[in-house]
């Protein structure tokens, strides 16, 4: 019995090595979860994304290979030709089972290679504990990986929205801040108290607004919905230096796609709501970037690092913000909302340009990524996000029978890196220049 004991122990930790995930592209049986993603987005609908995982496994599985086999008969099984019919729930469980295996995988290769393999792992999975800790990480509930010293300096400063008071005595530095814990949102923030509130019930209620109007197709993800929020503009410039992307004290804000979380200004938010009038313009600046949070969430979901951020030369960069630009003129209610136009800015915008009688073509618009959708070519970049908001306000509100789905499939794609392989008249059902015209009527009056 002592002699069969080591042999059973054996046995046992052979099975489980045996059933450990393969992480790399080069280990046997590596491609075969690649497969069934495949099969589950193709039996879905999904076929974009069934066909780019086929690919994947097309190019990178061994000759002879059973995955290559199964990948190839995906083609017989499924008719790749057809078009996608994305919803919330098939593209959200796809999510669901891509992050898992990422997980797997992301697990498989710590134990593997521990240190050495620290870049791998998070490369896999960005909230891996193990990885982030040995590069110095603290984890903040609310709040997310931080550096030790600013997970110390915030953990005493955390309070649920839930459980917050009516008044609060201590008053905010950004040294040492409010940071409100809400359902769908967490503010980090030195405002007046009543503001910090303020701000994040809205944002939780904007939070359900978004999905009442869009969760059929776009999902909701689980994590943490982060928000830096400086009262002072000094703080602020400090801040989005930090976090590298520094900004001055005429930006009002910006989210920050390689951190997942957005870095606003109050300050100037404040000072362009008072010259321009507007009802609350720091509530505006908070809807329009935590539309990029939570559709980004919804599209790409934890993807792997390296192709996170793929898509900022992908054409169609400008429904990135026109989805964003939408929410501008959100009014929450004590009871439901209200949101019936675009935002005065962008209707100002277009008023210009109809007064003008220059009506701005829409092809060099679509065709531009979502960087050079920031610049001012081929017309004025406020122009540019009028215009982007103006056609998302058609498709979306106007004709949306016609072109709320187009729109929608577009938008996830965008984020997917995968406008290319359809035209606009083959998503739209309708050709750019008949569209083009149709909009104008609409939007300038002919």
């Amino acid at each position: 019995m002592v002699r069969t004991i080591p042999l059973l122990l054996l046995l046992l930790c052979g099975t489980l090595a045996a059933q450990e995930t393969p992480y790399s592209s080069t280990q046997p049986g590596y491609h075969a979860a690649t497969v069934e993603l495949a099969r589950f987005c193709l039996s879905n609908s999904l076929f974009s994304q069934g066909k780019e995982l086929r690919d994947e496994v097309l190019k990178g599985a061994p000759a002879g290979s059973d995955e290559k086999a199964a990948a190839e008969k995906l083609a017989q099984e499924f008719d790749l030709a057809k078009p996608d019919v994305y919803t919330a729930k098939a593209w959200g469980e796809y999510l669901d089972k891509r992050e898992a295996l990422q997980k797997k995988r992301a697990e498989a290769a710590w134990k593997a290679l521990g240190r050495s393999g620290i870049d791998f792992v998070q490369n896999l999975d960005w909230d891996h504990k193990e990885a982030r800790e040995a590069y110095g990480f603290q984890w903040l509930d609310g709040v997310g990986w931080l550096k030790p010293a600013e997970a110390t300096r915030l953990k005493p400063c955390v309070q649920p929205l839930k459980d917050a008071p009516a008044k609060n005595e201590r008053v905010a530095t950004w040294e040492n801040p409010y940071v409100l814990v809400g359902e769908h949102f967490s503010v980090v923030t030195d405002l007046p108290w009543w503001r910090a509130l303020r701000y994040t019930r809205l944002l939780d209620r904007f939070y359900d607004t978004f999905f009442e109007l869009f969760g059929d197709v776009i999902p909701k993800r689980s994590g943490i919905n982060l928000i830096w929020l400086c009262a002072k503009a000094a703080d602020f410039i400090k801040v989005s230096t930090q976090f590298e992307f520094p900004m001055t004290e005429k930006h009002e804000g910006a989210y920050l796609r390689w951190h997942g979380f957005s870095v606003i200004n109050a300050e100037r938010a404040d000072e362009v709501g008072r010259l321009n009038k507007a009802r609350d313009n720091l509530a505006r600046t908070l809807y329009h970037e935590g539309v990029h949070r939570i559709v980004e969430a919804g599209c790409c979901g934890k993807l792997p690092m390296s192709q996170a951020w793929g898509n900022y030369a992908e054409p169609h960069g400008w429904i990135v913000e026109a989805i964003a630009i939408v929410f501008e003129n959100l009014e929450i209610k004590d009871k439901g909302f209200s949101l019936n136009s675009l935002e005065a800015q962008r209707t100002f915008s277009l008023g210009k340009m109809k007064k003008a009688e220059a009506h701005p073509q829409l092809a060099p618009i679509l065709a531009q990524g979502t960087s050079d959708f920031g610049t001012s070519a081929p017309i004025h970049v406020a122009d540019k996000y009028a215009v982007a908001g103006s056609v998302a306000w058609y498709c979306l509100f106007v004709k949306k029978d016609a072109y709320r789905l187009a729109f929608l499939g577009l938008l996830i794609d965008q984020y997917r890196g995968d406008t290319k392989a359809r035209g606009f008249e083959a998503r739209f059902g309708v050709k750019l220049e008949d569209f083009e015209k149709a909009w104008k009527t609409y939007a300038f009056g002919k």
